[in-house]
């Protein structure tokens, strides 16, 4: 008996692993296509990071949960309301994983219900999500890269390539605008902790840059 539940949780890790390295192609294929360097691959590989990051120092060990969360963080961007004008997140993402004939139904809807209430514009109410640990663990994750030198980066990158006028002021003000709003919705205590230090970051830079213009 004892053989037959390590050989189960053997065939379980070499099931997870497969269905990522499955997921990571078309995820990385997915984005390229995007064409949007503020939505990019390496955008998709520091939430991981960073998700992985926050859920260990939450004290989450089990492989299954962070599978979960991998998998959240991994199709977070796959079917975002910015690029599919009117189709449902949710349907993108679960068509996807029908294809992934290893991956089970409780793990498919599981990673659906997480990838696709990650975006700050599906978040209005700091009670809508509290205290759902894994879907915290991504969305804080996601929010963080939208702090510090990285966010910097990605809010310019956005700006010149979706505005008909690209702005610095532009830029600026939706930098602050969205800073102030993304820090209402860190959720975890890990995740608030590193979201102030990159904080900082954003708010020199503003600051420089409106001594500068004066």
């Amino acid at each position: 008996m004892i053989i037959d539940i390590h050989l189960f949780f053997i065939i379980m890790k070499n099931n997870y692993s497969n269905i990522l390295n499955i997921t990571h192609d078309f995820v990385k294929s997915y984005m390229n296509d995007l064409n949007d360097i503020s939505h990019d691959y390496n955008h998709i590989q520091l939430v991981i990071k960073t998700s992985l990051e926050i859920a260990y120092k939450e004290g989450i060990k089990n492989n299954r949960d962070l599978f979960h969360i991998k998998m959240g963080a991994l199709l977070h961007d796959v079917g975002d309301s910015k690029y599919t004008k009117g189709k449902i997140q949710s349907d993108i993402i679960n068509n996807f994983l029908k294809t992934i004939k290893i991956l089970n139904i409780d793990d498919r809807k599981e990673i659906v219900r997480i990838s696709s209430n990650i975006s700050l514009s599906k978040d209005n109410s700091y009670n809508k999500f509290k205290n759902d640990l894994k879907l915290n663990i991504v969305q804080d994750a996601d929010r963080i890269n939208s702090l510090g030198a990285i966010g910097i980066m990605r809010y310019i990158s956005y700006n010149i390539k979706n505005s008909k006028e690209p702005s610095f002021n532009a830029t600026i003000d939706n930098m602050k605008q969205r800073t102030n709003k993304i820090m209402k919705f860190i959720r975890t205590k890990s995740g608030r902790k590193i979201a102030s230090n990159h904080v900082k970051i954003i708010k020199n830079f503003i600051k420089d840059y409106e001594i500068m213009i004066k």
